[in-house]
């Protein structure tokens, strides 16, 4: 009877309710050394200073950002090749609050969003971690031209939050880490409203992480007192399949909204669009380069280039560029980073070169959905992209 539960038990936690012999079952879930699911949640403080390219709210930010964030994450064994070869990363879920400066200014800004660790160099006791999160942000004071002329950097109440950094992550035993490192934090909203010079806060981090299973302690007090499930995961190195080297063309569909620049004092809001021909090239397991043009549609410069030659036509809205990018390849998501300039426009309202960051989720072999910020002449918000597309 007491061999009977101990498989039932084994079946329900390992998540595989199927028609096998029960002894074979239980031995198979006695030797798995990731019998349940490693998990942890981290506690972090941030501290730094604020990368401000405006004049308004100089006294404002001149004392730095104070923020907590609360993290839980999952941490992967190896059991699919893409996180064997990404060195075992984690993912997760986190909960920002901080202190951005004046809050009669700023507000009081919380967020939530997702992450990605990606572990280096990685030690018995030490490792480090590159991380990325992206999410929203939002109880932020907007600008407001007679309430909160001051705010020249934030004119929404919810925003983008991003956040990439480096951590170096101390094991002091087996529940505890202690985790340190640098990272920098992003609010903008894409110049859906204006102004827009959006909030970049450099600092440091330092704080806790705490692992646990969920299964160990069912097992021990209901069924096995002898059995111990790990906390943190046995990684499973097999060996690597062959890299299939591959070409892919591809073609991408966006659209978006932008307001016009606030110094020109009109409220309306115009449509942007956006259409690629992209080709990559998978150079490893994970990773492609690639190349591509792009065609561009900005309904603002129309109020522009009005103001500034006293007509514009339909083509005076549109550019014509070329960009190179890097695809990182995560299951199902790809991580789009790609950098480009123009090949094609009136003058040069736009500067002179743009990046593309995106995330696509590959609903299919040929389809897909695509999130993205184009940005002009580097880190200045050009507009969000919405769309989609397939590959030929």
């Amino acid at each position: 009877m007491r061999t009977k539960v101990l498989i039932m038990v084994a079946v329900l936690l390992t998540g595989r309710l199927q028609a096998q012999d029960s002894t074979d079952l239980w031995s198979k879930a006695k030797a798995n050394p990731n019998l349940g699911r490693q998990k942890y949640i981290e506690l972090k403080l941030h501290t730094g200073s604020h990368l401000y390219n405006g004049e308004e709210m100089s006294n404002i930010l001149e004392h730095g950002y104070e923020s907590v964030e609360l993290r839980m994450g999952w941490m992967s064994t190896g059991k699919q090749e893409w996180q064997r070869v990404l060195n075992y990363p984690s993912y997760g879920i986190g909960f920002y609050t901080g202190n951005i400066g004046d809050a009669t200014v700023l507000g009081n800004p919380s967020g939530i969003y997702g992450f990605f660790y990606a572990p280096f160099n990685r030690r018995k006791r030490h490792h480090f971690e590159a991380g990325l999160s992206l999410g929203f942000t939002y109880d932020l004071k907007a600008y407001n031209k007679e309430t909160n002329p001051l705010n020249d950097a934030i004119s929404s109440k919810v925003d983008v939050y991003f956040n990439v950094g480096v951590s170096g992550i101390w094991r002091l035993s087996e529940l505890f880490d202690f985790v340190y490192g640098l990272d920098l934090t992003h609010f903008s909203n894409g110049r859906t409203h204006t102004p827009n010079l959006g909030l970049n806060m450099p600092g440091v981090h330092a704080g806790l992480r705490v692992h646990y299973n969920t299964i160990r302690n069912i097992v021990q007090q209901q069924i096995d007192p002898h059995y111990v499930a790990h906390i943190r995961p046995t990684f499973i190195d097999s060996p690597r399949t062959k890299v299939k080297h591959k070409q892919d063309w591809s073609i991408y569909g966006a659209f978006g909204v932008v307001q016009a620049d606030s110094r020109y004092g009109v409220d309306a809001f115009y449509g942007t669009a956006s259409a690629v021909l992209d080709w990559s090239y998978q150079y490893s397991h994970v990773c492609s380069f690639g190349a591509g043009v792009d065609g561009f549609y900005d309904g603002s410069l129309g109020l522009i280039y009005d103001r500034k030659y006293g007509k514009s036509s339909t083509f005076d809205r549109m550019l014509l560029g070329a960009h190179i990018g890097h695809t990182l390849h995560l299951q199902r998501f790809d991580l789009i980073t790609q950098a480009g300039t123009y090949l094609w426009r009136r003058d040069g309202e736009k500067g002179d070169w743009f990046l593309r960051v995106a995330l696509r989720y590959n609903v299919s072999k040929y389809g897909f959905l695509q999130i993205g910020l184009k940005t002009q002449n580097g880190a200045a918000a050009d507009w969000i992209e919405w769309g989609g597309g397939g590959k030929l």
